[in-house]
């Protein structure tokens, strides 16, 4: 027999608001449920806990116009939130929104331990007309604890002058990069030597201290005893470099 909180509705919703109760959120994995217990600003609250796993719950349908930029937002309250990894790739994440077209890396702040009623807020563009609103805790590992959403909505980005901000912005003819929530988003365009060229001297610093990580990490396990236990030959470096790149436009 499935659940009723698998159920989700059939029509979209109407923006900007979505309702945390009833049946428009699912649960895909973990625990959801409305608690009447604990609300905010007199709102109800929807309370996701672990079943082993992360936990993934959907919102029903939203429409979305292609192109267009809007403010994902809601609010979160946490308890006791621990996130056990599964020492793989991707490394697993707290409390967070998304919407479900997205990434695993392009999310709100992510959030765990204990803590009071605190706002998260994502901006994105619309890549299709029709979503759903992601509302995540330990993706990618396992976790502990429990987290209240509440008031959680999709507007309209407000207009907040140009962005990303002149300064935080660095070019090398058609290419550029600039920083954005931890990352570095990196544009590059041209033939494959350009591209190259491009890459490597807007990322040189971050391409040197990768480097300087993967020699210490190569330089560490050659110095261990051959006889050691659990000793091996030394492995190509798994470092992961936190760099987007945007596809030619």
């Amino acid at each position: 027999m499935i659940p009723a909180l698998l159920l989700l509705l059939a029509l979209p919703c109407v923006l900007p608001a979505v309702p945390m109760s009833g049946t428009g959120w699912g649960a895909a994995q973990g625990k959801a449920a409305t608690d009447n217990r604990v609300s905010r600003a007199g709102k109800p609250a929807l309370r996701v806990a672990s079943d082993g796993k992360d936990a993934l719950v959907f919102s029903a349908p939203v429409s979305l116009t292609i192109g267009k930029p809007y403010e994902l937002s809601g609010w979160l309250r946490a308890e006791g939130v621990t996130v056990t990894d599964r020492g793989r790739s991707p490394i697993a994440t707290g409390a967070m929104l998304q919407m479900a077209s997205m990434p695993f890396d392009v999310h709100s702040t992510s959030l765990g331990g204990t803590r009071d009623w605190e706002r998260l807020s994502l901006r994105f563009v619309a890549t299709r007309a029709q979503d759903r609103i992601l509302l995540s805790v330990g993706r990618g590992g396992s976790f502990q604890g429990k987290a209240w959403f509440s008031e959680v909505s999709v507007d309209d980005a407000p207009d907040a002058g140009p962005w990303p901000i002149p300064q935080a912005v660095k070019k090398l003819g058609p290419a550029y990069r600039y920083p954005h929530g931890g990352w570095i988003c990196l544009h590059i365009e041209g033939e494959p030597y350009e591209r190259g060229y491009q890459h490597g001297s807007l990322m040189a610093r971050e391409i040197e201290s990768y480097i300087d990580r993967c020699a210490a990490s190569l330089e560490s396990k050659a110095k261990r005893p051959a006889g050691a236990a659990g000793a091996s030959p030394p492995t190509p470096c798994s470092c992961a470099a936190s760099t987007k790149k945007s596809s030619p436009r």
